[in-house]
């Protein structure tokens, strides 16, 4: 699986990527239950948002200006501290 921040290829079932340590995976569309990249903002089947805005969503990272969710300490895709 290819990490989507630093773009190292790891192994297949990997949680975290062996180069930078961010999080891998997939998730699931919660429209259509499609398979989406757990960095995606829209689902590629059928349209859907996957990430909120930032008043619902929490507030980007300052680092790499991805949105986490509500009480993240952490960031989700570059794993520095969200102020």
């Amino acid at each position: 699986m290819k990490c989507s921040v630093c773009g190292t290829l790891n192994d297949a079932g990997a949680a975290f990527c062996r180069q930078c340590g961010s999080k891998l995976g997939v998730s699931e569309c919660p429209k259509c239950k499609a398979v989406v990249e757990t960095d995606a903002q829209f689902c590629s089947k059928c349209g859907t948002r996957l990430i909120r805005s930032d008043e619902t969503a929490g507030k980007n990272c300052q680092s790499c200006g991805f949105v986490n969710p509500p009480g993240t300490t952490y960031c989700k895709r570059c794993n520095q501290k969200v102020v």
